[in-house]
């Protein structure tokens, strides 16, 4: 192995941080890059020269290398030419001299020189012969996971959310529409979606749209959830690469932009269309108006993307019965095939909600009349074909899942109802109304038709600078925060003036404790902001909130919140009580609302509490009530001190309110809900995850592993420790940041408190710190001593580290079923296999070292020989018990759905179609898998 400063088109080169890339191929540099293509996973990385992770792979005289047809070469000679090297030597198959060029050197080449670094005295501390080994052992049995891309998410651990994310998540190009209720964590399900399609290759590639004023939020959402940085893309951004004749959005794996931005920039749209993609997701999907006549800008927009990308993510809070031609919209995009015709799809939906009324009694548990049975065996005969006696629970609970295996739209569409989801607080109002101020009377007065000023006083240009010394929202703030004291309080405000300025006063006139949060702060001033709210014993009381400020972030160890303004629109309300009313908060939701007596602030506050009662329950209808009496509502702003106008639209928004939440309850599909709330499925993936949350198996392996690559490590209490890095590391490690990061192992402190980094087999450090051990040559040759009186004095053992590994294509998952699996052998001096353990081996005098290893060379050599044997057909045996349980899964697998497409068409061919080409391609991999010897320790007894 050597590295060099130039690079030449042929060269060989292996990656420090992807060992799984296999042997790479440089094909293109220049000045600034260079670029290299592998040739075993198919995949191409491009560097930066000064800051390429990358090792040239070199051999020399006496080695045998590989070639890609096949036939070995053992190394007499070595040419330069060009930049590349051509090897000398004899075939060892035909015994005729030969060369062969670096650039045709076979691809599945390791770095390998154990042997070389023994002999040659090139010897680490013991330690890393076991750290390598755990290494391996680990990410072995990370591979095997069932729970990948789930356990290491920052979140509570909900159930509906954790069914979904992974039944959806284990899927082929996965194309549905989640629809749960506001409040219940779509964009959570989604982050786990991508980040499982992701970590088990099922995905590279992701885009994702949204509206425009969710960029922010759905950015640290994918950063601080699944530790995914998606990189931002706008006009800005794509202009300043269209001279270099480039895509820009080929440059990025992961991309989230607007939908506002894609819709009025066709060239980019295009560019985007142009783009490879695996996965699409969409958000507030139910804003894509459609018509079979006039389908909108937006919805053409996505459907030319959904209809070239293979995995389609949907997600929209809007229930399909407040607008069924939408519903089918929504699904059209998914599946157009099938969903072709709104009438077909109105029939069909009809066929399901006749089943879904004929399963209410399993649904209740409760045995079935006869009535209710051949009810069943009418609407869903093949379902019933193979029924057991339906007096048996078991028997009931199998027929209602396969029921809704074989349901409708239920493995396109998950909706869950908050009404049916445990773990929510319950919601208490307080308001607070306070006299109108002469000076705001005078101002509406004269603004009589102005519905900002109405609403927003203090926001005029004439009163801007002094609205806090009149304002009597202003005294009850500063009155209301000592008497909580301690307890925290979040505030949310419109605008993020009116919280500066809120910030201001109280720094001013009170002691207490504050900090602003808002948009026109950077990530790290925001970050710095929510620490400091969130720290319970020197931290601030309250945090003052712009409404863009307040989205994307937890805030759910408060319970105070104070709604210093109300927004015009009903969802919007919903968003900001959310911030505290989430599932997992501890107590009950006190919310306090000061407005303005007489005056616009009022009718709101009556509007939203006798109208939709949406301050302590959340209104699902409230943005199809708001359409409906919006022109009402406005104008009952406009005219306060109209009581009669005010009663009637409280009227009319309770009577609309009623008819939509009448129509919603009606229309529920209960097999729906069921499916999407993997009651009698998630419970043992939940219990797993509760398993490894609860293990000390990850700290103290990392607290291990920082210690051999010289992380320092500080306790610094409340299961948090400080990592920086120390002077004696061996390389440097991706991810650990340069000024040291505070980090923890347990879920519980890491939803309390976001700013600490949540390590986990999923997150990345944990993976740079492991590739960093393994793509070094340290550890792969050592000598130590033990000190063992009941082992004879003198004796020694060699151990020998070989990994069974293959190179395969991502998408493949090969490592599901053969991940690098380490084969760890000890011979003794016999020569014979024994199971013997050593613990605390330490380092060899190197004169005595020097010494030991030139008398054992020969009979070590043996011993080599003899481990690679043994571990040839230890390789064989688990080789074929992998082969076994890949075409078993992926049989069982696709002989599932193939009978479940017969009977719901939403099983789409090509998921079919994958599964088996899956097993064709795993085949040809597995046949080309290799034992590698890794890494070799002599153990001497010396007591």
């Amino acid at each position: 192995m050597s590295s060099v400063s130039e690079y030449a088109v042929g060269q060989r080169w292996l990656s420090n941080t992807e060992s799984e890339l296999g042997l790479g191929a440089v094909i293109n540099h220049d000045n600034r890059s260079v670029e290299v293509f592998f040739p075993a996973t198919g995949e191409s990385r491009k560097y930066i020269k000064s800051d390429a992770p990358l090792t040239r792979l070199t051999f020399a005289v006496g080695e045998k290398i590989k070639s890609q047809e096949g036939w070995a070469l053992e190394i007499e000679a070595l040419q330069e030419s060009k930049g590349g090297i051509i090897y000398h030597g004899t075939r060892t198959d035909t015994g005729e001299q030969t060369k062969l060029s670096e650039a045709l050197l076979d691809h599945q080449i390791q770095l390998n020189q154990p042997e070389r670094r023994l002999f040659s005295m090139q010897h680490d501390i013991p330690k890393w012969f076991d750290l390598r080994l755990k290494a391996f052992d680990q990410m072995s049995e990370y591979q095997r996971s069932s729970i990948i891309g789930l356990a290491g998410a920052r979140i509570e651990l909900i159930p509906h959310q954790l069914h979904i994310a992974s039944e959806v998540g284990r899927r082929y190009a996965p194309r549905v529409l989640l629809a749960d209720e506001v409040g219940l964590g779509k964009t959570i399900e989604a982050a786990l979606i991508i980040h499982q399609q992701i970590k088990t290759g099922r995905a590279e590639r992701v885009l994702i749209v949204v509206p425009d004023s969710l960029v922010h939020q759905w950015l640290v959402e994918m950063l601080r959830r699944v530790n995914l940085p998606f990189s931002i893309f706008d006009t800005s951004r794509c202009e300043a690469v269209d001279d270099a004749d480039e895509n820009p959005f080929e440059q990025e794996q992961l991309v989230l932009c607007s939908l506002d931005f894609l819709r009025d920039n066709p060239k980019h749209q295009q560019q985007a269309l142009a783009a490879q993609w695996d996965l699409l997701v969409v958000d507030e999907a139910h804003h894509l108006a459609w018509s079979a006549d006039a389908p909108s800008a937006d919805y053409q927009c996505i459907e030319s993307l959904a209809q070239q990308i293979a995995g389609v993510l949907l997600l929209t809070a809007t229930p399909d019965q407040l607008g069924h031609e939408s519903h089918f919209a929504r699904l059209r995009l998914l599946d157009s095939a099938r969903f072709h015709s709104y009438d077909a799809f109105l029939e069909e939906e009809q066929h399901y909600s006749e089943l879904a009324e004929a399963v209410t009694p399993l649904l209740n548990n409760e045995a079935l009349t006869d009535a209710q049975q051949a009810h069943l065996e009418k609407v869903a005969p093949q379902s019933m074909q193979t029924v057991g006696d339906l007096a048996d629970e078991d028997s009931r609970h199998a027929l209602l899942h396969r029921l809704i295996d074989r349901h409708g739209t239920g493995r396109l569409l998950f909706r869950n109802r908050r009404a049916n989801i445990t773990g929510f607080p319950v919601r208490e109002l307080h308001t607070h109304p306070l006299p109108l101020p002469d000076v705001y009377q005078d101002l509406l007065e004269s603004n009589y038709d102005d519905l900002e000023a109405a609403l927003f006083p203090e926001r005029q240009p004439e009163l801007v600078d002094s609205w806090t010394d009149l304002d009597p929202r202003v005294d009850w703030l500063l009155n209301f925060l000592p008497s909580v004291k301690p307890e925290k309080v979040l505030l949310i405000c419109a605008s993020a003036r009116t919280a500066q300025q809120l910030g201001e006063a109280i720094r001013l006139r009170t002691g207490i404790r504050h900090t602003v949060f808002h948009e026109g702060m950077s990530i790290v001033e925001r970050d710095k902001a929510a620490h400091f709210f969130a720290d319970e014993e020197d931290g601030a009381q309250v945090l003052l909130c712009s409404e863009i400020g307040s989205e994307g972030r937890n805030f759910q160890f408060a319970h105070h919140l104070v709604l210093f303004d109300l927004p015009m629109t009903p969802d919007l309300l919903e968003q900001r009580i959310g911030r505290l009313d989430r599932i997992g908060q501890k107590k009950d939701i006190q919310i306090h609302v000061p407005y303005l007596e007489d005056s616009s602030q009022a009718v709101l506050v009556e509007w939203y509490d006798k109208g939709l009662n949406a301050f302590t329950h959340t209104c699902p209808t409230g943005s199809g009530v708001f359409e409906q009496v919006e022109d009402q509502l406005v104008n009952s702003l406009l005219t306060p001190e109209d009581t009669d106008t005010l009663q009637s639209l409280i009227e009319t928004t309770s009577t609309v309110n009623q008819a939509l939440k009448k129509q919603l309850d009606e229309g529920r599909d209960r097999l729906l809900e069921l499916n999407a709330s993997g009651k009698g499925k998630v419970e043992e993936l939940v219990g797993d995850i509760v398993m490894e949350d609860a293990g000390s198996q990850l700290p103290e392996f990392m607290a291990w592993m920082f210690d051999a690559i010289g992380v320092n490590q500080e306790d610094k209490g409340n299961e948090c420790y400080i990592l920086t890095p120390g002077e004696s590391m061996v390389n440097n490690l991706p991810g650990l940041d340069p000024d040291g990061m505070t980090v923890t192992f347990r879920r519980r402190v890491a939803t309390t408190l976001e700013h600490v980094h949540y390590l986990s087999w999923d997150h990345p450090l944990v993976h740079n710190a492991v590739d960093l051990i393994l793509t070094e040559t340290v550890g792969k040759a050592s000598l130590g001593f033990i000190a063992d009186r009941e082992l004879p004095k003198g004796a020694y053992w060699l151990e020998a580290l070989f990994v069974l590994s293959i190179n395969a294509p991502k998408h493949l998952q090969a490592g599901r079923f053969l991940p690098a699996t380490p084969i760890k052998l000890c011979i003794d001096a016999q020569g014979e296999k024994t199971d013997i353990t050593f613990n605390k081996t330490r380092r060899a005098n190197k004169k005595i070292g020097q010494q030991l290893v030139q008398a054992l060379k020969d009979p070590v050599s043996k011993q080599i020989e003899t481990a690679r044997k043994l571990a040839s057909d230890e390789a064989k045996a688990t080789l074929a018990e992998a082969r076994q349980q890949m075409q078993q899964t992926l049989g069982d697998e696709a002989r599932r759905l193939s009978e479940l497409q017969a009977q719901n068409p939403a099983i789409r061919d090509t998921e079919i179609a994958f599964i088996h080409e899956q097993m064709t391609q795993l085949e040809a991999v597995f046949d080309k898998a290799d034992v590698q010897l890794d890494a070799l320790r002599i153990v001497v007894n010396n007591p």
